[in-house]
């Protein structure tokens, strides 16, 4: 007799088990120390309404004027550098704050210990609620301790911001401060420091005083400057560099750029300048930009540092690639992607030139039978004048013929649709033609990198486009998600028909009773007409899909890489 082999599974399902539960272990790990984070990484200056009540009507225009030129350049300000006196401001309010913090905090947590015994707990939830609260004060002093004993870190060079600065044609700006809130006014407004201006009347010239008064009192700058109407932009940067300067805590770096091309489009940190023109920036990073038609642009970010820098770029121009572009129809509009090249003549009608051919032949039978009438007049030695005037008349009319059979081919080339546009090596490009017929031919075209055998040469496939309320696309899409609905309907359907079928059939061999093999046979007909109109929805749902990634392809923009 022959014996079983038998597969023992437990052990192998117990290994399993136990690195399943093993697998927890392997993410526990020791927690990273938390960083002390550095704080104050922001410094926002707010900029006020200068005051220019003291001035007469016709100059209180000074103050705007200004403040649009403080924004300006103050926007092209990244980072500025915080002075000693400034860091050890910032880091004792810093410190003070996180000790009262975490004091405020575990001061609450105690008052809510002392407290639990008048809730009317019952004994279980009570120690429940002690056992949790003495938990979290155990983290609060630890907090605590940990806010007495770590020092802040004070951002030595934050980023610097602009609140409360609106460029716009009428900008507005908050008012100045009353003496003695200017703490109250910077909490308000979460800045770090206000600029503000006033401006007075001096002997028939204009004094103005500006300050700059920061939260803490970390630094105060006050600064006053006497100039006439005519000298307000010698004044404008002057002051504008004293504050700059004052404020970033550096001096400014002179920028100059030189292009090749020389029209180049230069751009600064959104600031557009010329080749050669001195740009004042404060130290930082800049992104600098330059273009040109038919170059390739280049795209640089530096670090600013020291005095004077001058940069020289040189752009290289596009290598491009000639491509014949043919198609069929007459009158049409070649585009390159938005712009638009050639647009074809109207070709001449064929029965225009047919009637102008009809005319030319009318009078050159004319001519002939003047001369003939000629010839026949005269006699002897005028036969021979009139022989050469026929020969020479013949003659023009070969040369006319010639020329209208070159007219000819040239409206049909012309017709025909051959245009030759140049493509920029390694770039893509977007080629579109329209005929007035209503037709249009479209591809993406790849210019190749390189430049020998020739020009390539791509004939574009002319088509109708879809009408404004025609769609496509989502048309063979709604009929394939019907098509794919009704089979998913039939499909339950059918399984629970020849299910049924089936129990009939079981019942009718089992009994052999004839009224149940009347049903058996009707419920048999019945599943297989429900599982044949089962496969007629699964042909048309493929045969949907393939009419909805056809349609789909179709409306896809051709791309040509050869």
């Amino acid at each position: 007799m022959r014996k079983s082999v038998k597969v023992q599974y437990k052990p192998f399902f117990a290994i399993l088990l136990f690195l399943v539960l093993l697998t927890p272990l392997f993410a526990r790990g020791k927690k990273e120390e938390q960083k002390n984070e550095l704080q104050f990484t922001e410094f926002v200056l707010c900029i006020t309404t200068f005051d220019v009540s003291a001035l007469p009507l016709g100059q209180q225009a000074l103050g705007p004027i200004l403040q649009r030129e403080f924004v300006r350049d103050l926007m092209q300000i990244h980072h500025r550098l915080r002075s000693d006196g400034e860091l050890l401001r910032y880091e004792e309010a810093a410190w003070t704050a996180a000790k009262r913090k975490a004091a405020a905090k575990l001061a609450a947590k105690r008052g809510e210990r002392d407290t639990l015994l008048f809730r009317g707990y019952p004994n279980w939830k009570y120690k429940k609620e002690l056992k949790r609260i003495n938990k979290e004060l155990k983290t609060l002093e630890e907090e605590y301790q940990k806010a007495l004993e770590q020092e802040p870190i004070i951002e030595e060079s934050p980023l610097f911001k602009l609140i409360a600065a609106n460029t716009a044609a009428s900008p507005s700006f908050p008012q100045p401060p009353a003496a003695g809130r200017e703490e109250s006014f910077l909490r308000s407004n979460n800045a770090d420091a206000f600029l503000s201006g006033k401006f007075r009347l001096l002997y028939g010239r204009i004094y103005a005083e500006f300050r700059i008064f920061t939260r803490a009192s970390s630094f105060i700058y006050e600064d006053s400057l006497i100039f006439s109407s005519e000298d307000l932009s010698r004044a404008a940067n002057e002051i504008k560099q004293r504050f700059l300067a004052a404020l970033i805590n550096t001096d400014l770096i002179r920028l100059v750029l030189y292009s090749d091309p020389e029209d180049a489009w230069i751009e600064i940190n959104g600031r557009f300048i010329k080749s050669g023109e001195t740009l004042e920036l404060p130290p930082g990073p800049v992104t600098i930009k330059i273009n040109a038609d038919e170059h390739y642009g280049i795209t640089k970010e530096m670090e600013l540092e020291g005095g004077k820098q001058e940069f020289a770029f040189t752009l290289m121009p596009f290598t491009q690639e000639t491509l014949d572009v043919a198609f069929s129809g007459p009158n049409s509009a070649l585009y390159l992607g938005a712009l638009l090249l050639i647009k074809n003549p109207p070709a001449p009608v064929q029965e225009e030139v047919v009637e102008t051919a009809d005319e030319e032949v009318m009078e050159e039978q004319d001519e002939q039978e003047e001369t003939e009438a000629i010839i026949a007049e005269q006699e002897g030695s005028a036969k021979q004048e009139a022989a050469m005037e026929a020969t020479a008349i013949n003659g023009e009319t070969a040369i006319a013929e010639q020329e209208q059979e070159e007219e000819a081919e040239i409206a049909e080339s012309t017709s025909a649709g051959f245009f030759s546009v140049y493509i920029p090596a390694g770039q893509y490009r977007y080629i579109r033609v329209d005929t007035e017929n209503g037709l249009t031919g479209e591809a993406i075209v790849k210019g190749s990198d390189s430049t020998g055998g020739g020009p390539r040469f791509i004939t574009l496939k002319l088509r109708k486009l879809p009408g404004k309320d025609d769609k496509p696309v989502e048309n063979a899409r709604k009929k394939f998600y019907g098509a794919y609905g009704r089979f998913w309907v039939a499909l339950p359907l059918t399984l629970f028909i020849s299910g049924v079928s089936q129990s009939y059939a079981n019942s009718y061999n089992v009994s052999g009773n004839p009224d149940v093999y009347d049903k058996a046979v009707v419920s048999n007909y019945v599943s297989i007409g429900a599982w044949v109109a089962t496969g007629v929805f699964i042909a048309e749902s493929v045969i949907r899909l393939g009419i909805y990634i056809h349609t789909a392809s179709r409306e896809s923009i051709p791309y040509k890489d050869k």
